[in-house]
């Protein structure tokens, strides 16, 4: 049963007790271990073989930052073993490829996050979906196929003014392709199944309606409740802007008291049910419609950590990874203090060439402005080129002085107006070769 706020709720937090995290396929950018490690936990990651390792992943390394690594090589039992001698207490998914063996493994270890029978439904666009409209709750419209002629057969069953075609598997460093009809749904088709067949075990893709401009991101952690029914809490909700070329512009965390914030909150209790949602980390895309309400673009059962993680502690008083971890480990009565009221948290983001890096002196200038709190890794002024599938720099704002975090927002967008990147747009990158 969820818990029947529909608001963020801030309720006495706790450290959770130390152990040890298991970290399955932990291939994104997101430093899940080292973020883990500072929070005093021991980190093993659960490599996947060179069998069964997905080909843009075939060079990729995850366990340099763990304390630890298990090679899974096909065998669940074995790796199951090796984990429980390492003391294991805990498992996470490190990115998309690692959602149904975490699931599995956690099985085994008698710490169940979810039926690893319903797995998909935790990162799988198109099942969640078709559950969703199952269930009677609000879901964008769409297909969920392999075959081309299927799809083109629904939209031409479905006359709509767009639509998105995208991977069914969410978490992957592809972006969706809008559409307008026939002929770009057949251009992209091939490219985007290639796509989904790198960096997923299951080429499937989703053609779904256009959704309004509007979208949001809301995280949320779930732990069986005292009655032992599952509680749900809405840890925060972000507002995204876009610019006009539909680039991402702004991400604005959303004070829990906002009516909006309500009422995507109630939407995801219900979705988090829904989903068969357990334990653990969810971070959510949700899409709002004035006529339909919130409508579910994508759910990750994925630990969403970001640059913006100590901004939301201190605006709100919750630890993000300290929220994904007592899930599994009862937390220790170490009480955490709560933030402070009314602080203004906004991550800016900027949009990069690949290949450039970062110009230093521009670097130190947004680094040291009054209410930056936190940038990207290729703002830090390095030298070193842009790598991975990351193609947005990131300066997280924090103040409980609003105007001193839009006065530095039109700043930034002025540096980047005035060629701040070395290339010609985004201008605070520089070619070292030029």
């Amino acid at each position: 049963m969820a818990i029947t706020s529909a608001a963020p709720v801030v309720a006495p937090r706790f450290e959770a007790a130390a152990g040890s995290v298991a970290i399955v396929a932990p291939y994104d950018s997101s430093c899940h271990a080292e973020t883990f490690a500072r929070q005093g936990w021991r980190t093993v990651a659960v490599e996947l073989d060179t069998r069964h390792r997905l080909s843009a992943l075939a060079v990729a390394r995850g366990a340099g930052a763990c304390a630890d690594s298990v090679e899974h090589r096909g065998s669940l039992r074995q790796t199951v073993k090796r984990l429980r001698g390492l003391g294991v207490s805990a498992v996470v998914a490190g990115s998309a490829a690692g959602i149904e063996l975490a699931d599995r493994i956690a099985w085994h270890l008698g710490l169940p996050q979810g039926d690893p029978e319903t797995s998909r439904l935790r990162y799988d666009r198109g099942v969640q979906a078709a559950v969703l409209a199952r269930v009677g709750i609000e879901a964008p419209r769409g297909i969920r196929s392999t075959n081309l002629a299927e799809v083109l057969a629904w939209a031409k069953s479905c006359p709509l003014p767009g639509y998105v075609l995208a991977p069914a598997a969410a978490g992957l460093p592809v972006e969706p392709v809008a559409c307008g009809g026939e002929r770009q749904i057949n251009t992209a088709w091939p490219a985007m199944m290639r796509a989904a067949a790198r960096y997923s075990d299951d080429a499937c893709l989703v053609l779904t309606e256009q959704l309004p401009a509007r979208q949001f991101v809301v995280n949320s952690v779930s732990r069986p409740g005292p009655d032992g029914q599952t509680d749900h809490v809405i840890t925060d909700v972000w507002a995204e802007t876009r610019s006009c070329d539909r680039s991402l512009d702004r991400t604005d965390l959303l004070h829990h008291h906002e009516p909006l914030t309500r009422v995507l909150s109630a939407y995801m209790l219900r979705v988090l049910d829904a989903l068969g949602v357990m334990r653990g980390p969810v971070t959510a895309r949700v899409a709002y419609d004035e006529g339909r309400g919130p409508l579910l673009v994508s759910a990750l059962a994925v630990p969403g950590i970001s640059l913006a993680d100590e901004a939301l502690r201190m605006a709100t008083g919750y630890d993000r990874v300290t929220d994904a971890l007592d899930t599994w480990i009862p937390p220790s009565p170490v009480q955490l203090d709560r933030g402070p009221a009314g602080h203004r948290v906004v991550r800016v983001h900027l949009q990069r060439s690949s290949g450039n890096a970062v110009d230093p002196r521009l670097g130190r200038i947004l680094r040291r402005l009054p209410t930056v709190v936190a940038v990207s890794a290729d703002l830090l002024g390095q030298h070193a080129p842009v790598t991975g599938p990351a193609r947005c720099a990131e300066i997280v704002l924090s103040s409980n002085e609003p105007e001193s975090v839009e006065a530095d927002y039109r700043l930034i967008r002025a540096l980047e107006c005035e060629s701040v990147y070395g290339g010609e747009e985004l201008n605070l990158v520089y070619s070292p070769s030029g």
